[in-house]
């Protein structure tokens, strides 16, 4: 029994020295890069992590900035199509050109004598040149142009409701009374430019050049000689 008592405390002493000596040797020049290289790469893998971070925050904010793009493209898109004017769906038979027409000159409509202003006959063209009714507002500007080529002396604006009410179906076209405004400027040459916006506020400009003459004397009836 004293021998089992005695190897096991001889057993216990070994194993304790074997310990200490283990624990004395220095770590193996191996080691040393090894641990470094492992302290490099955890290093490597935060900073990763935190580019990682960076970079979701930042696609984050592109995003966040794309869409209120696309909010304020559609605002101003939205704007620009309540600001223009509308384009008729249906392009047949819609005002391709203005024509003044032959009969276009001084006038006299209260049969007394001198002209009282221009008789208009503003003709609305479509694409085969026919003569159409279509709404619309027109200006009509009388230029002299022994004065210059802007010298507007009279002007006339004629809304939609009565122009309408000027048309006639034979000829067709809208015949209108231009009574004169001011001092007449006989024996000049003058253009008359009529400026038609239809309802889908396209424009389009007609002229026609008028070589204004005071209206000459009536002859007085000869009485039969009795």
């Amino acid at each position: 029994m004293k021998r089992a008592i005695l190897s096991l405390v001889l057993s216990s002493a070994v194993f304790c020295g074997c310990t200490s000596v283990m624990s004395a040797i220095p770590p193996s020049p191996r080691q040393e890069p090894l641990e470094k290289a492992l302290g490099e790469n955890k290093r490597l893998q935060e900073s990763l992590e935190a580019e990682i971070q960076v970079n979701h925050r930042l696609a984050y904010e592109l995003e966040m900035a794309r869409i209120d793009l696309l909010k304020a493209q559609a605002g101003l898109t939205a704007a620009q199509a309540k600001a223009a004017p509308t384009v008729p769906a249906f392009q047949d038979y819609q005002v391709e050109r203005v024509d003044l027409g032959l009969l276009t000159g001084p006038a006299d409509w209260d049969q007394a004598h001198g002209y009282d202003g221009i008789a208009a006959y503003l003709l609305l063209k479509d694409g085969d040149g026919d003569v159409i009714k279509r709404k619309g507002n027109c200006v009509f500007d009388l230029i002299d142009v022994a004065r210059g080529k802007q010298d507007v002396v009279m002007s006339w604006a004629v809304p939609a409701d009565v122009l309408g009410a000027n048309w006639q179906s034979l000829p067709r076209g809208f015949r209108l009374k231009l009574p004169w405004q001011g001092d007449v400027p006989y024996g000049d040459d003058c253009v008359l430019r009529a400026s038609f916006t239809d309802a889908f506020g396209r424009s389009f400009t007609a002229s026609r050049l008028l070589h204004l003459e005071e209206q000459p004397q009536r002859e007085e009836p000869q009485e039969a000689p009795k």
